[in-house]
């Protein structure tokens, strides 16, 4: 048999296999179960993120005569398309024909029934690319298409689509593939082929795939082919002309040593090696990344680059300020990618920029803290009139605790009840939102929502209420009736969730999974409908100058005729 390349070896061939796309999945095979299949899909995506594969999945699913959440493989129509002869599933690629004559020949064929399948599916791959002329050709059969007819279309490039086609699709948009699944199925199929590997390799060729499957199975192709009885580190990073992190993260520190001769000539070299400088931007963002990371939060399972030593000597040098100010940079710096012909100038000037003293170190910041806290020399007299009023304030404060700030206790069997009433499904759907918060490390306006729920874990959900769990400092933070407040409103206004947010710690987790595994079969089949009061969101709105005067005098002012 002919050899074939590692990303057509291991493309997936049952749903099961697909990476990364599993609520799209999910979504079809409920779809065909519940025999509710439309007659027009658009799969929208970056490349190399499944949407062929799904597409092909999906025609010899909704054609196989014993479904149950995955083809057969063994009836007749599942043989055909396993032997690549199927004659019902058409494909057609759309960039190499994209003209009128051909649409008119699929749109000659759709009025004959299936050969041997239910439906007939014609899949059209890259169809942003057919001409204005072929895509109003195709409007009609596409509106109304006989029953046995379903049409795929599937695009790297959405917006290119006109409107009327859009809007007579179901339309599923592929998001890119995490590094971690890219990484795991990498190994997978190196475990399967008997190759020994490092897993710091698996690793930056995941990186270099930029959430492409396909991507990173032909990089590691390219690696297999010039050494293939390892996969290395070093292998990797000599064939692409990549950098070594240590050799990054030295560079980082000799730009903040002010080595700006030597870190010029480095990246001469680098460049002159063969190595991809616009790589090497990226890279040295993604460290600034790291260390603002593990500055904030020292957790070093929330690093991707560096190792928490690495961002240990770089925190003990530069200054969080500092940092922001590189990411400034570097975020120009690779803006100006596309526009720029010669980058490597841009780089150096960047790092030069990087190397300037932007007038704030760990040792000014040190003083400057120092000169603060050394006190005022102050007469006897000036003492005795500060002293009185202070006392004052001590007692004053000590008096009423601001009630905002209260943690509010949730007893053990509201909880229960709410953990009764939890849907995976819904966990599922508050999960994705869940796994957004880093999105917002670095807004100045939301970043306490991630830093008050950073280390959490979503521990259940249903219709009305989030259950999530953490250390008891967390908990009780959340919990607060401040925090509590501005937390369901930032979820309300963000991602639309109307639910209450209901902290514990690990004792309470624990204690509340014990509960849990005691309630009798019939209460966790049946429970009991829970009440959760919400908090008010509507916001205020501004009383006209009209109301405003009636507040301040009443119904007593009149105009006078």
């Amino acid at each position: 048999m002919a050899y074939q390349v590692l990303y057509r070896t291991y493309r997936p061939s049952r749903f099961s296999e697909v990476v990364g796309q599993e609520y799209i999945v999910k979504t079809l095979v409920n779809a065909i179960r519940n025999n509710k299949i439309a007659h027009a899909y658009l799969f929208a995506g970056p490349r190399g993120t499944g949407k062929t594969s799904i597409a092909k999945l999906f025609a010899k699913a909704i054609n196989c005569s014993h479904f149950n959440g995955e083809a057969c493989d063994e009836c007749p129509n599942c043989k055909a398309y396993l032997e690549g002869n199927h004659p019902d599933i058409i494909e057609l690629d759309a960039a190499s024909n994209n003209g009128v004559d051909d649409i008119r020949e699929i749109i000659e064929q759709v009025p004959y029934a299936p050969l041997i399948g239910k439906y007939k599916v014609y899949i059209i791959d890259e169809v942003h690319m057919l001409t204005t002329q072929a895509f109003n050709a195709l409007l009609k059969t596409l509106e109304e298409p006989p029953a046995h007819v379903i049409f795929i279309l599937a695009t790297t490039d959405p917006q290119k689509v006109i409107p009327t086609v859009l809007s007579r699709c179901q339309r599923y948009n592929f998001s890119k593939i995490s590094l971690y699944e890219i990484k795991k199925r990498m190994m997978e199929i190196l475990d399967k082929e008997k190759i020994p590997y490092e897993e710091k390799a698996a690793e930056e060729l995941s990186r270099m795939a930029e959430g492409g499957m396909r991507d990173a199975l032909s990089l590691l192709e390219q690696c297999l082919s010039y050494n293939p009885d390892e996969l290395k580190l070093e292998d990797v990073e000599h064939i692409f002309g990549l950098t070594s992190v240590a050799e990054e993260v030295e560079l980082y520190l000799k730009i903040h040593d002010h080595q700006i001769s030597e870190v010029i000539s480095e990246v001469r070299n680098i460049y002159t090696a063969g190595a991809d400088v616009k790589r090497l931007a990226a890279n040295l963002l993604e460290i600034v990344k790291d260390v603002l990371i593990y500055s904030d939060q020292g957790k070093e399972r929330l690093l991707t680059r560096i190792t928490a030593a690495e961002a240990q000597n770089i925190i003990n040098v530069v200054p969080n300020e500092t940092l922001f100010e590189d990411i400034r940079d570097l975020e120009q710096l690779i803006a100006r990618e596309k526009q720029s012909q010669n980058f490597l100038v841009y780089l150096e000037l960047c790092l030069i920029r990087m190397a300037e003293d932007k007038g704030t170190t760990k040792e000014t910041v040190t003083r400057v803290t120092k000169t603060i806290k050394e006190p005022e020399i102050k007469t006897v007299e000036e003492e005795v009139i500060e002293t009185k009023p202070v006392k004052e304030d001590i007692q004053e404060e000590k008096s009423e605790p601001d009630p905002e700030m209260q943690v509010i206790e949730t007893d053990m069997n509201y909880l229960l009840s709410l953990l009764l009433n939890a849907n995976k499904d819904l966990k599922i759907s508050d999960q994705i939102v869940y796994n957004k918060l880093d999105l917002y490390a670095y807004e100045p306006e939301k970043r306490k929502f991630y830093q008050m729920l950073i280390g959490t874990e979503l521990f259940a959900s249903n219709k009305d209420a989030i259950i999530i769990s953490g250390s008891r400092s967390q908990a009780d933070n959340i919990n607060t009736l401040s925090a509590n407040r501005d937390l369901y409103r930032f979820l309300n206004k963000e991602f639309g969730i109307d639910k209450m947010v209901y902290a514990i710690d690990q004792d309470k987790k624990r204690a509340l999974i014990e509960m849990y595994k005691n309630t009798p079969i019939e209460a966790r089949r049946n429970p009991a409908p829970v009440f959760v009061e919400k908090y008010n969101i509507e916001e205020k709105k501004e009383k006209t100058p009209e109301e405003k005067l009636k507040d301040l005098f009443g119904d007593t002012l009149k105009v006078e005729e």
